[in-house]
Order: C-alpha cells, then sequence, then structure tokens
C-alpha cells in the first residue's frame, strides 16, 4: 500500500461575485467558525486517515522544488481549494481508494473534475511542469479514468459559496442548526433560550418586525425546543469585515441603516432612577458577577498570574477599580434622556445580515424576550455591541487574527491584524450625530469585553486577549 500525499491547489481564481464577500483572499485563506478553509480541510484529511501528508500549494515554483527534492515513490492527489467536503464519509471511501491506484485517474463530481489521481512522482512531475496549460484546458486535456464522488461542494458557484459560508455562523455550543437552501431550523436542549428568541418576534411592535427574520413552527419537547426560520442568500456582516472586503462606502451604508435601526426603536420615557437601576445592572453589576465568576474557573490562579507580571495592574480586581473609576466619571456627569428601548441585545456583526445590492439589513439571534417586559433595555446597549464590532475588534478575536507580545519592557502587548481607524471615525460621527456620548459607549464597550471573560475559557488565550483589549479601550478612553 502506497503512501499519498495529498496537494491542496490554493492558486484557483475567487470569481469577482466572491471576492466582493471574502475580499481579495484565496479559498484556503477564507475564513469560516474561526479556523481557515485549508486547517479545515487539513483537519478532515487527517480525521479519516493516518497515512496522509497534505501540502498547501500557494504557487507553482515552490510545489515543484517541493517534489524535486522527494526521492521516494508515492501516490499524489491534487485537489483544486474552490472544493470542499461535505460528505466526510465519501471523502473517507476516496481516500482509501487512493492507495491502490495502479494509474493515473480524474475525480470527477456532477461533470467537473475537482481533482487528479497520479499513481507516481513521475506522473505528477510532468503535471506540474505543464500546468498553466493543462489547467487552463482541464476537461480536453485529461483524459484519464473517472473515479466518481459526492463528497465535495464547489464553493466558486456563488448560490453554493453562500449556502456555505452562511450556514458556517457560529452558534452557541447547546444550538444545532439544520436546513437546506430554502430554511434552517435551530434547535437547542436550551429550550429556554430558543423560547425566548422565539416569543422575542410575536412581543415586537409590529414597526420592528422589519428588521428580523419571522421565526415560525416552534416545537418542544422533552429533549429540547426548535423553530425555523427563512435562509437567507447572503453573509454576515462579521465573514466579509474579517476578510476585509467592506469599503468604507459601504460601511458608510451599513451604519446608515443600522443607526436608522437604532434611532427609530420603540421607545418610552422612565424616572432617572430607574434609568439608574438599569443601567448599572448592565454595565456594573454584571461586570463584577462575570468576574467572581471567573474567578472560580481552575485556570485564574495562572491567569492572575500573567496580569501581575505582564500588565500594569496587580489584579482583576484592580482593573475593575479602574473601569469603576471612569465609570462614575463619565456616567454620573453626563446630560441623558432617561428612557429605556426595545433592543435587540447582541447587536454585533456576526448577528447582521447583510446585502450590499439589494441595500437589505437583517437582525437574527435577539437575546430573546418571554415578556414584553423583558423587551426594553439601556439604549446604549446595543450601540456598545456594534462598537465592539466596530472599535473593538471582537469578530478579529473569533477568527484568531490577533497575537500577544512581550515587549522591550516584559509587559504583555496585544495586536489585531485590522486597521480600523478611518472605521472607528466614521462611527464616532454616526455615535455623536444620533445622540450618544462616543465615551460611553466605548466604556460600556469595555464593560462587554471584560463580562465575557468568564464565558469563553475554553479558549484561556482568547480571554486573555479580550482583557487586554478591554484595558487597551479603557486607558484611550481616559
Amino acid at each position: 500500500m502506497k503512501k499519498v500525499n495529498l496537494v491542496y491547489d490554493d492558486t484557483i481564481k475567487v470569481p469577482d461575485n466572491i471576492q466582493t464577500i471574502i475580499g481579495n483572499t484565496s479559498y484556503g485563506k477564507i475564513i469560516l467558525k474561526r479556523k481557515q478553509l485549508f486547517n479545515r480541510f487539513e483537519e478532515i484529511v487527517n480525521e479519516v486517515s493516518d497515512n496522509v501528508k497534505t501540502f498547501k500549494m500557494d504557487n507553482i515554483e515552490e510545489i515543484i522544488n517541493t517534489f524535486d527534492k522527494v526521492s521516494n515513490d508515492f501516490i499524489v492527489l491534487h485537489i483544486f481549494s474552490n472544493y470542499v467536503v461535505k460528505n466526510i464519509k465519501d471523502f473517507k471511501i476516496l481516500i482509501e481508494k487512493l492507495h491502490f491506484l495502479n494509474q493515473n485517474y480524474k475525480i470527477v463530481q456532477d461533470d467537473k473534475i475537482i481533482a487528479i489521481a497520479f499513481c507516481n512522482l513521475e506522473s505528477y512531475k510532468k503535471f506540474l511542469n505543464n500546468y498553466n496549460n493543462i489547467v487552463n484546458n482541464l476537461k480536453d486535456s485529461i483524459n484519464y479514468e473517472i473515479i466518481n464522488t459526492n463528497a465535495f461542494l464547489d464553493i466558486s458557484i456563488y448560490n453554493d459559496f453562500l449556502t456555505y459560508i452562511s450556514g458556517g455562523f457560529d452558534a452557541r455550543f447547546f444550538n444545532s442548526l439544520e436546513g437546506n437552501e430554502f430554511v434552517i431550523t435551530k434547535k437547542s436542549n436550551n429550550k429556554k433560550k430558543i423560547k425566548q428568541e422565539y416569543m422575542y418576534y410575536q412581543l415586537l411592535p409590529d414597526d420592528m418586525k422589519k428588521w428580523m427574520i419571522m421565526p415560525y413552527d416552534y416545537k418542544e419537547n422533552e429533549e429540547f425546543a426548535q423553530y425555523t426560520m427563512e435562509r437567507l442568500h447572503t453573509t454576515d456582516i462579521a465573514i466579509r469585515w474579517t476578510h476585509k472586503a467592506i469599503s468604507e462606502e459601504e460601511f458608510i451604508n451599513i451604519l446608515k441603516k443600522s443607526f436608522y435601526y437604532i434611532t427609530n426603536r420603540t421607545c418610552k420615557n422612565i424616572s432617572k432612577e430607574e434609568y439608574e437601576t438599569i443601567e448599572e445592572k448592565l454595565y456594573k453589576k454584571k461586570v463584577k458577577d462575570r468576574i467572581e465568576e471567573l474567578k472560580k474557573n481552575n485556570l485564574y490562579n495562572k491567569f492572575d498570574m500573567y496580569i501581575k507580571s505582564g500588565t500594569d495592574f496587580n489584579s482583576i480586581d484592580e482593573i475593575f477599580e479602574y473601569y469603576l473609576k471612569l465609570y462614575n466619571k463619565l456616567s454620573h456627569n453626563k446630560k441623558k434622556k432617561y428612557n429605556v428601548v426595545i433592543g435587540h441585545g447582541d447587536l454585533c456583526f456576526a448577528n447582521m445580515l447583510y446585502n450590499k445590492e439589494a441595500d437589505l439589513l437583517k437582525l437574527i439571534d435577539p437575546k430573546g424576550a418571554l415578556t414584553e417586559e423583558e423587551l426594553w433595555t439601556n439604549p446604549y446597549y446595543d450601540v456598545a455591541k456594534l462598537s465592539h464590532s466596530i472599535c473593538g475588534n471582537y469578530d478579529f478575536f473569533n477568527c484568531s487574527s490577533y497575537s500577544i507580545f512581550l515587549d522591550t519592557n516584559l509587559k504583555y502587548k496585544l495586536e489585531v491584524y485590522n486597521d480600523n481607524t478611518n472605521f472607528k471615525e466614521i462611527f464616532k460621527k454616526f455615535v455623536e450625530e444620533a445622540g450618544f456620548d462616543y465615551k460611553l459607549v466605548r466604556l460600556y464597550e469595555a464593560s462587554l469585553f471584560l463580562s465575557m471573560l468568564p464565558l469563553h475559557m475554553d479558549n484561556p488565550h482568547k480571554v486573555f486577549g479580550f482583557l487586554l483589549n478591554a484595558i487597551n479601550i479603557l486607558k484611550e478612553i481616559e
């Protein structure tokens, strides 16, 4: 049984209509559920076989040099990166067949050549040396025998790409998303949460329902609850944002739509005392409670050690006191309108679907409500959530586009791979024109990062990144 080397050809040109979503990047570098597609593909290969070595081909010269240095013989599967695995069982069968090839084959699905299998290194080198001529005329150039498969999805097809990428939005661990090209069913054993999301739409005033995708067909049993909603063939903004595929012009259009929603939400006046009670619950008590929850985590002692040794603070309590100092300064000295609004509750880019051509904005995954009273919230909360995607780079943490390193003073520094300077200035202008205090929005944004710490301790590195980010926001405010 021969060893198989798999070459993932990431030189395939991405069509223009898909570049509007992912920017100027390759298929393999598309980020889905916090991982690049190549890394996801490599993980699937390792899952189905421990006798396959995977190479990524970014340019033809590099891969030619790699295989010129190899002397022993093996089978090569050359696969084009616009094909993603949709059926792991069928993919495993294909990989198992490869070990026993005694001639070259073309791997075909729906009359398309998705990969080429070479029975020896010599024939693969001939292919590489004539790569451009062959790939530019693939159907006529490759006359090998056929192996048919149903393991893949061609994401160079725009609708299939949208189905694939929009089906990957990051549901919480208790959620299950199922569906087809027309509908999505959201199911969870957290029955209360699913019911809250379903009832939220039913409780909304009619003039706010246009912003949401209507949930229907609610079902509940002893194990789970579920509802169904229409699948819109568009991506959430976070996918395009993290691929840097949103221009300033489009960003302005997104904010125009977003702030039209924000400034036209149903609103009611309340007393100063009621306002401050809600404000302190959201931005003070919630942060304090979450910090206490973090301290109970079994990794907290190490976490605390990094704070002491690598930041300007001696403990997380000291960071919280720093936050409170700014909270007392900014929240108590501002002229406010004492009101509450019907909010979304989680207005971040991952929960906002936007279609540029139709100028269509739809919101998904609201915090939810079981009663009319639970719809109401502080008017700053949704704006702070929006800020933590735009100014706070939240979505870049989710796709691991950041690093933490030691500076020359042996202090931890955070680097996020995104220059959002111009976008922040545009956002600030919209915030202030809508009547919000920008510094207060940023302060509440910092509270969101602090309150998220215990919820993400399955990834301690990201949690420490959240903490450094919160510190940076607080220093920027000061």
